[in-house]
């Protein structure tokens, strides 16, 4: 009887994996089966469009950073300004700036060097004075690494603007699905590509097309600034879920946490009851070189900054995973049909890998940078990226549990590590507060092996969150 009601219980979520994961594909084949196109706002004259302040925030020298940033001087787009940040004077990515907008005269660009320290967050402390700053409503905010079509500012404007349809709430906030670009031949390079561009992409497509709740990834993302300021404004008087900063208002409100591109698209969702929106566009994720360790800390870092933001969906992201969904469908399978284990567990794991290059050769058609201008060794699905996607798929249960038992995180390469407290917010540990038992094995074990580095930090172009 009790095994009976297991299988049952595991043949829905086995059937509900599926039905996602090939939902996810025709949202990719459909939204991205081919490059995007501009919108008519292109050609608009500037006086009949809203204006754009494009902010950027630097720190060091992502991969193709030059592509990255020239990018949005590119937009197709009559009215738009870029403001570019940095927290120190000395950041080796000012000159590449300053080498744009002398290459630009004729766009409304400038660079603000010094961050205003709002909370624990490093990027809003960078963003804030841009985001002050801004002489349009409409931001587009845009990390680093991050490589844009040219049409990417045109077509999110119209899908900010466009009137709602009669019984549908109006669009609050345009956000793009990432995408990785340039890996080098790292395995961590590697594996972070096949999450983005499978694992990742699936679930994300999957989730936003559904539209029950936020699910926001903030690469690139376009809102309103005075629609932040209001759902700012409202969370903190209504006092629910994630408490925002005490004494600030708008983006500076969400320092407190290092997942704030979560917290805003809740923010808009909630509050203000405003829908999200996803283009035909992709946000380029430029991957560069990462190692598996620096690959094995991101992962960890993101599972730790969510799990008391998204409860739910962080402990059951195990049985999402193919060889544990695997499992659970094998076993439900045979409880109900008879099917041997040998026969339907490889096929189960074939179909995966299957439906997951489909869906990046899908993406591919809509990528800011078309695989032939890379090596081919880049573009995948091939061998390489069948270990790298098996390497991935076997590392996502150790991973998970390490990141469950622990509580920190570091950031980049600023040297500060961050505690994760229960209500989602972080702050810098001290020298007094101790790390979790994971982390001291973890520290113990590398001393042992000769590696005196105890805490893995991020590289510039290794950052961001999923």
């Amino acid at each position: 009887m009790i095994s009976t009601i297991l299988a049952g219980l595991g043949l829905g979520w086995y059937s509900l994996m599926w039905t996602i994961s090939c939902l996810g594909l025709a949202v990719a084949k459909s939204r991205y089966n081919k490059p995007p196109q501009p919108s008519s706002l292109s050609t608009a004259s500037g006086d009949d469009v809203p204006g754009v302040s494009i902010l950027r925030p630097l720190r060091g020298l992502d991969c193709n950073l030059y592509e990255n940033l020239e990018s949005s001087f590119l937009q197709l787009y009559p009215k738009f300004e870029i403001i570019f940040s940095v927290a120190d004077e000395a950041d080796p990515s000012i000159p590449i700036v300053q080498e744009l907008i002398r290459k630009y005269p004729k766009v409304d660009a400038k660079l603000v060097i010094g961050e205003e320290i709002v909370g624990v967050n490093p990027k809003i402390n960078n963003l804030i004075r841009p985001y002050r700053q801004a002489a349009y409503d409409i931001l587009w905010v845009l990390d680093s690494n991050v490589l844009s079509s040219t049409s990417a500012l045109s077509a999110s404007v119209s899908l900010l603007i466009t009137p709602p349809l009669p019984g549908h709430k109006p669009i609050g906030l345009v956000h793009h699905l990432p995408f990785a670009i340039y890996p080098d031949d790292n395995l961590g390079s590697r594996v972070e590509q096949v999450f983005l561009c499978s694992t990742h992409a699936k679930m994300y497509l999957a989730i936003n097309w559904v539209a029950i709740e936020s699910c926001v990834t903030g690469k690139s993302c376009l809102y309103r600034k005075s629609d932040l300021e209001r759902a700012a404004m409202k969370k903190k008087e209504e006092g629910k879920g994630h408490i925002l900063a005490d004494g600030q208002s708008g983006l500076a409100a969400f320092g407190k946490y290092l997942g704030e591109d979560n917290m805003i698209g809740e923010a808009i969702w909630h509050e203000l009851g405003m829908r999200h929106a996803m283009g035909g566009e992709i946000a380029g994720n430029a991957v560069g070189s990462m190692n598996f360790k620096t690959f094995f800390r991101r992962r960890v870092r993101w599972i730790r900054v969510r799990k008391y933001m998204v409860i739910a969906s962080t402990l059951i992201e195990p049985l999402t995973e193919c060889f544990i969904c695997g499992l659970v469908g094998a076993f439900s399978l045979r409880h109900f049909f008879s099917l041997p284990f040998w026969f339907t567990y490889p096929v189960h794991v074939a179909a995966w890998f299957s439906i997951d290059c489909l869906i990046f050769t899908a993406l591919s058609n809509a990528s800011p940078s078309p695989s032939r201008s890379r090596p081919a060794k880049h573009d995948g699905p091939g061998l390489d990226y069948l270990k790298a996607w098996f390497t991935r798929e076997t590392m996502a249960l150790p991973i998970w549990l390490f990141a469950m038992l622990g509580n920190t995180v570091g950031w980049r390469d600023n040297g500060e590590t961050y505690k994760v407290q229960t209500d989602g917010s972080v702050k810098l540990v001290g020298e007094n507060d101790q790390e979790a038992f994971v982390e001291r094995a973890l520290a113990a074990t590398r001393r042992r092996m000769g590696d005196r580095e105890s805490y893995v930090r991020l590289s510039p172009d290794a950052e961001n969150a999923v």
